[in-house]
């Protein structure tokens, strides 16, 4: 580690213990940094008469009616949405006075999320996140299937031999479980292989591959 500039890294004498440095503000990078960010994220919006949701800590609301308004925060990512475009524009000037913030528009993608907006509503797919899954798994070229699991299928903890490496079996299993949120078809299927996780089979890899 480098010492500051004009920083005296000696002891004054041999009774005191090595000096060490504290740390007045988050470094971007560091673990504890999205932390702090978020705590001063939060006391910035309560203090403006948000109320932080119970059930999910990085959803704030505020208002009723035509003046509601949500503001989801992932990491150093915002989401900003009300049935009020003047309602939005004063909550991005709010927090562009307390951080310095990039307004990309309307969103289009948000954590694997695809957006789109029509007369109808709001269309959510996940169209570009399966097809990532697919690339991965070498599915590309793979026909669909009507059903995502034989019905008759019975599966085991022994349901043939061990994997070389489970980590890649346990990794598509949490890809798939973030995918059942626009794919409802598939939750019973991904639960039952998601009980195979601490010790994954060829047999439980190849219903994976089947749909």
């Amino acid at each position: 580690m480098q010492i500051p500039q004009g920083y005296n890294h000696e002891p004054p004498s041999r009774s005191y213990a090595p000096l060490v440095c504290k740390q007045n503000k988050s470094i971007y990078g560091l673990k504890q940094a999205s932390r702090s960010w978020f705590n001063m994220f939060k006391t910035t919006l309560t203090s403006q008469n948000y109320t932080q949701s119970k059930y999910d800590y990085t959803l704030f609301t505020k208002g009723t009616g035509s003046s509601f308004i949500a503001i989801l925060v992932y990491v150093d990512d915002i989401v900003i949405a009300s049935p009020n475009k003047i309602t939005i524009n004063s909550a991005k000037i709010m927090l562009q006075h307390y951080f310095k913030l990039k307004d990309l528009g309307d969103i289009k993608f948000f954590l694997g999320l695809e957006l789109s907006r029509s007369q109808v509503g709001i269309f959510m797919c996940h169209r570009h996140y399966t097809m990532s899954i697919l690339e991965d798994t070498g599915m590309l070229a793979c026909k669909p299937s009507a059903v995502p699991m034989e019905a008759d299928l019975k599966l085991n903890a022994k349901s043939g031999s061990q994997l070389p490496d489970p980590r890649i079996y346990r990794r598509l299993i949490g890809r798939l479980l973030y995918l059942t949120i626009s794919r409802h078809d598939i939750c019973y299927t991904v639960h039952k292989l998601s009980q195979f996780v601490s010790d994954p089979r060829s047999g439980h890899w190849m219903q994976q591959t089947f749909y």
